[in-house]
């Protein structure tokens, strides 16, 4: 009986484990997440201070496909780690590129291009190494791997965006 009590523990334990969240995970969720708010807020500012309708409609995408790709990380991340908290702000380098954007006046499309180059090439790479992690929560890295054609769509139309 003992045995098999022990057996028994033994086997809720390596599953509740293989359910959670492990060190790559977290650390791909803390990039993750603010790489994700610091689009969302840089497409909000495009949309008061871009001077071309082409950058403004390219915020717009931005904050939907970040929108609806943020919440499925969140349900990923609950159904695995239930009560863990994501970030809601950014990086202290994306707050300043933030406040970058805010003060480029005339200057605001070519920066925003340049910005959105370089956020979506850094994504899709975290992304790409993170989908072929072998220690990745199965779930998170679904919803990853799914996003990663998004992200390169992103990355893409952004060197198409007004200077």
């Amino acid at each position: 009986m003992k045995k098999v009590l022990a057996l028994g523990l033994l086997l809720a334990t390596a599953s509740a484990s293989a359910a959670g969240l492990t060190g790559t995970d977290t650390a791909f969720l803390a990039k993750a997440v603010r790489g994700n708010n610091f689009e969302i807020e840089a497409a909000k500012l495009a949309l008061k201070m871009s001077r071309s309708e082409f950058n403004r409609t390219y915020a717009r995408q931005m904050i939907a496909d970040h929108t609806m790709l943020g919440a499925q990380v969140k349900t990923a991340v609950m159904n695995a780690a239930p009560g863990m908290q994501l970030p809601t702000t950014v990086t202290y380098k994306q707050w300043d590129m933030l406040q970058a954007l805010k003060a480029s006046g005339r200057g605001f499309d070519n920066l925003y291009r340049r910005q959105m180059i370089s956020s979506h090439r850094e994504t899709y790479n975290l992304f790409n190494a993170y989908s072929h992690s072998q220690n990745a929560n199965r779930g998170l890295q679904q919803v990853i791997v799914a996003a990663k054609p998004k992200v390169h769509m992103h990355w893409n139309h952004a060197f198409n965006l007004a200077q």
